[in-house]
Protein backbone atom coordinates (compact mmCIF):
# COMPACT_ATOMS: atom_id res chain seq x y z
CA UNK A 1 0.00 0.00 0.00
CA UNK A 2 1.29 3.58 -0.79
CA UNK A 3 1.33 6.02 1.84
CA UNK A 4 -0.88 9.76 0.50
CA UNK A 5 1.42 12.02 1.71
CA UNK A 6 4.76 10.10 0.30
CA UNK A 7 4.03 7.95 -1.92
CA UNK A 8 5.92 5.44 -0.11
CA UNK A 9 5.26 1.89 -0.97
CA UNK A 10 4.12 -0.24 2.43
CA UNK A 11 3.10 -3.50 3.89
CA UNK A 12 -0.67 -4.32 3.49
CA UNK A 13 -0.28 -5.14 7.33
CA UNK A 14 1.25 -1.93 8.17
CA UNK A 15 -1.32 1.29 10.00
CA UNK A 16 1.31 3.88 9.55
CA UNK A 17 3.52 5.09 6.80
CA UNK A 18 7.42 3.37 7.80
CA UNK A 19 8.91 6.73 5.80
CA UNK A 20 6.86 9.51 7.46
CA UNK A 21 5.01 8.08 10.32
CA UNK A 22 1.26 9.53 8.51
CA UNK A 23 -1.43 6.52 9.40
CA UNK A 24 -2.65 5.19 6.18
CA UNK A 25 -6.15 4.41 7.58
CA UNK A 26 -6.80 7.71 5.27
CA UNK A 27 -5.49 6.12 1.92
CA UNK A 28 -7.71 3.25 2.49
CA UNK A 29 -11.33 5.32 3.43
CA UNK A 30 -12.00 6.44 -0.11
CA UNK A 31 -14.47 10.23 -0.01
CA UNK A 32 -17.70 9.04 -1.55
CA UNK A 33 -19.05 11.06 -4.06
CA UNK A 34 -22.71 12.77 -3.45
CA UNK A 35 -25.43 11.16 -4.41
CA UNK A 36 -26.92 11.86 -8.03
CA UNK A 37 -30.74 11.82 -8.90
CA UNK A 38 -30.97 9.70 -12.07
CA UNK A 39 -32.27 11.78 -15.03
CA UNK A 40 -36.33 12.02 -15.41
CA UNK A 41 -36.77 11.33 -12.22
CA UNK A 42 -40.04 12.80 -10.71
CA UNK A 43 -39.14 15.40 -8.68
CA UNK A 44 -40.42 15.30 -4.95
CA UNK A 45 -43.76 17.00 -4.19
CA UNK A 46 -43.25 20.04 -1.53
CA UNK A 47 -46.28 18.94 0.77
CA UNK A 48 -45.07 16.57 3.55
CA UNK A 49 -47.53 13.68 4.83
CA UNK A 50 -46.34 12.56 7.91
CA UNK A 51 -48.04 9.22 9.31
CA UNK A 52 -47.50 7.74 12.47
CA UNK A 53 -45.70 5.07 11.06
CA UNK A 54 -42.99 7.65 9.56
CA UNK A 55 -42.99 9.20 12.98
CA UNK A 56 -42.18 5.77 14.76
CA UNK A 57 -39.18 5.10 11.72
CA UNK A 58 -38.00 8.58 12.18
CA UNK A 59 -38.20 8.37 16.07
CA UNK A 60 -36.23 4.88 15.81
CA UNK A 61 -33.67 6.64 13.81
CA UNK A 62 -33.00 9.76 15.88
CA UNK A 63 -32.48 7.01 18.79
CA UNK A 64 -30.30 4.87 16.68
CA UNK A 65 -28.37 8.12 15.55
CA UNK A 66 -28.36 9.06 19.26
CA UNK A 67 -27.05 5.91 20.39
CA UNK A 68 -24.30 5.55 17.34
CA UNK A 69 -23.70 9.25 17.98
CA UNK A 70 -22.60 8.25 21.95
CA UNK A 71 -20.61 5.07 20.77
CA UNK A 72 -18.72 7.00 18.15
CA UNK A 73 -18.08 9.49 20.76
CA UNK A 74 -16.60 6.94 23.04
CA UNK A 75 -14.85 5.71 20.65
CA UNK A 76 -13.33 9.01 19.82
CA UNK A 77 -12.47 9.44 23.48
CA UNK A 78 -10.74 6.30 23.98
CA UNK A 79 -8.55 6.37 20.56
CA UNK A 80 -5.60 8.31 19.87
CA UNK A 81 -5.47 11.60 18.20
CA UNK A 82 -3.66 11.37 14.54
CA UNK A 83 -1.09 13.40 15.61
CA UNK A 84 0.30 11.52 19.05
CA UNK A 85 -0.20 8.28 17.19
CA UNK A 86 1.90 9.93 14.26
CA UNK A 87 4.39 10.72 17.26
CA UNK A 88 4.34 7.52 18.95
CA UNK A 89 4.68 5.84 15.77
CA UNK A 90 7.87 8.05 15.13
CA UNK A 91 9.08 7.39 18.41
CA UNK A 92 8.39 3.68 17.72
CA UNK A 93 10.36 3.88 14.76
CA UNK A 94 12.76 5.76 16.50
CA UNK A 95 13.04 3.31 18.84
CA UNK A 96 12.72 0.60 16.28
CA UNK A 97 15.92 2.24 14.45
CA UNK A 98 17.90 2.32 17.75
CA UNK A 99 17.46 -0.96 18.71
CA UNK A 100 17.81 -2.30 15.34
CA UNK A 101 21.45 -0.23 14.93
CA UNK A 102 21.98 -1.62 18.32
CA UNK A 103 21.26 -5.08 17.59
CA UNK A 104 23.53 -4.58 14.90
CA UNK A 105 26.09 -2.86 16.63
CA UNK A 106 25.75 -5.52 18.85
CA UNK A 107 25.61 -8.34 16.74
CA UNK A 108 28.79 -6.32 15.41
CA UNK A 109 30.66 -6.48 18.86
CA UNK A 110 29.02 -10.41 19.13
CA UNK A 111 30.76 -10.82 15.43
CA UNK A 112 34.05 -9.06 16.74
CA UNK A 113 34.55 -10.61 19.52
CA UNK A 114 33.56 -14.43 18.08
CA UNK A 115 36.01 -13.37 15.60
CA UNK A 116 38.62 -13.00 18.27
CA UNK A 117 37.91 -15.53 20.04
CA UNK A 118 38.14 -17.82 17.71
CA UNK A 119 41.50 -15.96 16.78
CA UNK A 120 42.85 -16.72 20.06
CA UNK A 121 41.38 -20.40 19.77
CA UNK A 122 43.07 -20.75 16.31
CA UNK A 123 46.23 -19.14 18.34
CA UNK A 124 45.95 -21.66 21.24
CA UNK A 125 45.77 -24.80 18.79
CA UNK A 126 48.34 -23.47 17.33
CA UNK A 127 50.64 -23.00 20.18
CA UNK A 128 49.34 -26.24 21.84
CA UNK A 129 49.95 -28.33 17.83
CA UNK A 130 53.36 -26.54 18.02
CA UNK A 131 54.06 -27.31 21.74
CA UNK A 132 52.76 -31.41 20.79
CA UNK A 133 55.30 -31.16 17.59
CA UNK A 134 57.95 -29.89 19.66
CA UNK A 135 56.99 -32.63 22.45
CA UNK A 136 56.90 -35.29 19.50
CA UNK A 137 60.14 -34.27 18.28
CA UNK A 138 61.94 -34.60 21.31
CA UNK A 139 60.12 -37.99 22.20
CA UNK A 140 61.39 -39.22 18.48
CA UNK A 141 65.03 -37.74 19.25
CA UNK A 142 65.07 -39.24 22.56
CA UNK A 143 64.01 -42.24 21.07
CA UNK A 144 66.38 -42.23 18.23
CA UNK A 145 69.24 -41.32 20.76
CA UNK A 146 68.04 -44.56 23.00
CA UNK A 147 67.97 -47.09 19.43
CA UNK A 148 71.37 -45.30 19.04
CA UNK A 149 72.62 -46.01 22.30
CA UNK A 150 70.75 -49.61 22.26
CA UNK A 151 72.68 -50.37 19.07
CA UNK A 152 75.80 -49.19 20.62
CA UNK A 153 75.21 -51.70 23.62
CA UNK A 154 74.18 -54.43 22.34
CA UNK A 155 77.44 -54.09 19.66
CA UNK A 156 79.30 -53.47 22.44
CA UNK A 157 78.21 -56.86 24.25
CA UNK A 158 78.33 -58.46 20.98
CA UNK A 159 81.97 -57.49 20.74
CA UNK A 160 82.72 -58.32 24.70
CA UNK A 161 81.07 -62.16 24.06
CA UNK A 162 82.95 -62.60 20.56
CA UNK A 163 85.66 -61.66 22.53
CA UNK A 164 84.67 -64.05 25.08
CA UNK A 165 83.78 -66.73 22.55
CA UNK A 166 87.46 -65.74 21.31
CA UNK A 167 89.09 -66.48 24.33
CA UNK A 168 86.93 -69.22 25.51
CA UNK A 169 88.28 -70.87 22.14
CA UNK A 170 91.80 -70.10 22.29
CA UNK A 171 91.43 -71.60 26.06
CA UNK A 172 90.01 -74.84 25.26
CA UNK A 173 92.23 -74.94 22.18
CA UNK A 174 95.07 -74.46 24.12
CA UNK A 175 93.87 -77.05 27.07
CA UNK A 176 93.09 -79.70 24.13
CA UNK A 177 96.98 -78.89 22.84
CA UNK A 178 98.13 -79.37 26.59
CA UNK A 179 95.86 -82.66 26.83
CA UNK A 180 97.29 -83.29 23.34
CA UNK A 181 101.22 -82.88 24.19
CA UNK A 182 100.38 -84.49 27.60
CA UNK A 183 99.07 -87.75 25.92
CA UNK A 184 101.51 -87.64 23.47
CA UNK A 185 104.33 -87.10 25.74
CA UNK A 186 102.87 -90.10 28.46
CA UNK A 187 102.96 -92.35 25.41
CA UNK A 188 106.32 -90.90 24.08
CA UNK A 189 107.53 -91.68 27.98
CA UNK A 190 105.40 -95.25 28.07
CA UNK A 191 107.53 -96.34 25.01
CA UNK A 192 110.95 -94.25 26.12
CA UNK A 193 110.62 -96.08 29.84
CA UNK A 194 111.96 -99.40 28.77
CA UNK A 195 115.09 -97.37 26.29
CA UNK A 196 115.10 -95.25 29.86
CA UNK A 197 116.05 -98.29 31.69
CA UNK A 198 118.43 -99.79 29.17
CA UNK A 199 120.36 -96.36 29.32
CA UNK A 200 120.17 -95.67 32.96
CA UNK A 201 121.49 -99.91 33.10
CA UNK A 202 124.08 -98.73 30.37
CA UNK A 203 125.55 -95.61 32.48
CA UNK A 204 125.23 -97.56 35.59
CA UNK A 205 128.06 -99.99 33.86
CA UNK A 206 130.05 -96.91 32.39
CA UNK A 207 130.22 -95.72 35.91
CA UNK A 208 131.05 -99.23 37.29
CA UNK A 209 133.80 -99.42 34.67
CA UNK A 210 135.07 -96.06 35.19
CA UNK A 211 134.99 -96.22 38.77
CA UNK A 212 137.35 -99.83 38.25
CA UNK A 213 139.36 -98.08 36.11
CA UNK A 214 140.13 -95.29 38.37
CA UNK A 215 140.72 -97.52 40.83
CA UNK A 216 143.38 -99.81 38.99
CA UNK A 217 145.09 -96.56 37.81
CA UNK A 218 145.20 -95.23 41.35
CA UNK A 219 146.74 -98.36 42.24
CA UNK A 220 149.31 -98.42 39.65
CA UNK A 221 150.14 -95.32 40.71
CA UNK A 222 150.49 -96.41 43.95
CA UNK A 223 152.94 -99.45 43.06
CA UNK A 224 154.87 -96.58 41.12
CA UNK A 225 155.42 -94.83 43.99
CA UNK A 226 156.23 -97.63 46.33
CA UNK A 227 158.84 -98.68 43.61
CA UNK A 228 160.30 -95.06 43.21
CA UNK A 229 160.47 -95.08 47.00
CA UNK A 230 162.34 -98.36 46.90
CA UNK A 231 164.76 -97.10 44.13
CA UNK A 232 165.40 -94.24 45.92
CA UNK A 233 166.37 -96.40 49.27
CA UNK A 234 168.36 -98.61 47.09
CA UNK A 235 170.55 -95.54 45.95
CA UNK A 236 171.08 -94.72 49.18
CA UNK A 237 171.90 -97.96 50.37
CA UNK A 238 174.51 -97.98 47.34
CA UNK A 239 175.21 -94.24 48.80
CA UNK A 240 176.34 -95.05 52.35
CA UNK A 241 178.01 -98.61 51.46
CA UNK A 242 180.74 -96.60 49.43
CA UNK A 243 181.57 -94.82 52.14
CA UNK A 244 181.46 -98.08 54.92
CA UNK A 245 182.87 -101.18 54.62
CA UNK A 246 181.10 -103.36 52.40
CA UNK A 247 178.78 -105.63 53.27
CA UNK A 248 176.79 -107.96 51.75
CA UNK A 249 173.49 -106.84 50.96
CA UNK A 250 170.47 -108.49 51.26
CA UNK A 251 168.79 -109.47 48.31
CA UNK A 252 165.70 -106.75 47.54
CA UNK A 253 162.22 -107.81 48.32
CA UNK A 254 160.36 -108.89 45.10
CA UNK A 255 157.19 -106.93 44.50
CA UNK A 256 153.98 -107.83 45.47
CA UNK A 257 151.55 -108.51 42.54
CA UNK A 258 148.09 -106.94 43.57
CA UNK A 259 145.17 -108.96 42.61
CA UNK A 260 143.14 -108.44 40.09
CA UNK A 261 140.04 -106.67 41.49
CA UNK A 262 136.62 -107.49 40.71
CA UNK A 263 134.33 -105.07 39.06
CA UNK A 264 131.12 -104.48 40.84
CA UNK A 265 128.03 -104.33 38.48
CA UNK A 266 125.90 -102.68 41.16
CA UNK A 267 124.86 -98.59 41.23
CA UNK A 268 127.45 -96.43 42.42
CA UNK A 269 125.69 -93.59 43.94
CA UNK A 270 128.05 -90.15 42.91
CA UNK A 271 127.61 -86.93 43.93
CA UNK A 272 126.26 -84.37 41.60
CA UNK A 273 128.29 -82.63 39.11
CA UNK A 274 128.46 -79.17 39.19
CA UNK A 275 127.33 -78.23 36.15
CA UNK A 276 124.02 -79.98 37.25
CA UNK A 277 120.67 -77.33 36.99
CA UNK A 278 118.79 -78.87 39.36
CA UNK A 279 121.74 -78.84 41.78
CA UNK A 280 120.94 -77.11 45.24
CA UNK A 281 117.31 -77.97 45.14
CA UNK A 282 115.03 -79.81 47.33
CA UNK A 283 111.64 -80.81 47.63
CA UNK A 284 108.99 -79.44 44.63
CA UNK A 285 111.40 -77.62 42.97
CA UNK A 286 113.83 -80.24 42.24
CA UNK A 287 111.13 -82.49 41.41
CA UNK A 288 110.09 -80.20 39.29
CA UNK A 289 113.39 -79.32 37.78
CA UNK A 290 114.32 -82.79 37.08
CA UNK A 291 110.91 -83.94 35.52
CA UNK A 292 110.72 -80.34 33.37
CA UNK A 293 114.19 -79.01 32.34
CA UNK A 294 114.44 -80.50 29.06
CA UNK A 295 110.76 -78.63 28.08
CA UNK A 296 110.10 -75.35 27.69
CA UNK A 297 106.99 -72.79 27.41
CA UNK A 298 103.09 -74.89 27.56
CA UNK A 299 105.10 -77.37 27.83
CA UNK A 300 107.00 -76.86 30.56
CA UNK A 301 103.87 -75.70 32.75
CA UNK A 302 102.28 -78.53 31.82
CA UNK A 303 104.63 -80.80 33.23
CA UNK A 304 104.97 -78.53 36.42
CA UNK A 305 101.55 -78.93 36.84
CA UNK A 306 101.99 -82.77 36.60
CA UNK A 307 104.77 -82.52 38.74
CA UNK A 308 103.19 -80.68 41.63
CA UNK A 309 100.43 -83.29 41.33
CA UNK A 310 102.64 -86.29 42.05
CA UNK A 311 105.11 -84.34 44.59
CA UNK A 312 101.78 -83.41 46.76
CA UNK A 313 99.98 -86.08 46.41
CA UNK A 314 100.14 -87.51 49.83
CA UNK A 315 101.42 -84.21 50.97
CA UNK A 316 98.09 -81.92 50.71
CA UNK A 317 97.57 -79.61 53.77
CA UNK A 318 100.02 -81.10 55.94
CA UNK A 319 102.71 -79.36 58.43
CA UNK A 320 105.68 -78.86 57.37
CA UNK A 321 104.83 -78.49 53.45
CA UNK A 322 104.75 -75.20 52.48
CA UNK A 323 104.65 -76.05 48.91
CA UNK A 324 101.20 -78.33 48.95
CA UNK A 325 98.73 -75.77 50.43
CA UNK A 326 95.50 -75.73 48.57
CA UNK A 327 91.96 -75.39 50.60
CA UNK A 328 90.27 -76.58 47.91
CA UNK A 329 91.93 -80.17 48.88
CA UNK A 330 90.78 -81.78 52.20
Amino acid sequence: MKCAACNVENPAAAKFCQACGVPLAMARAPAQPPAVEPPGAEPKSAGLRISPTVIGIVLLLLISAVGAAYVGWTLLEDSPQPGATAAVDERAIEEKRKKAEQDRLADERQKTADAEREKQRQLADAEQAMKLAQSKADEDRRRAEDAVRGTEEQAKRAEAKAREDARAAQQAQAQQQAQTQQQAKAQQESKAQPDKAQQDAKAREAKAREDARAKELARQREERAAAAREARARQQASATSTARPVETAAPAPAPVQAAPVAVAQAPVQTAPAQNEPCAGLTGLKREQCTSCNRHSGLRRSACEDRAVDRYCETRWNKPGEPDCVDPRRR
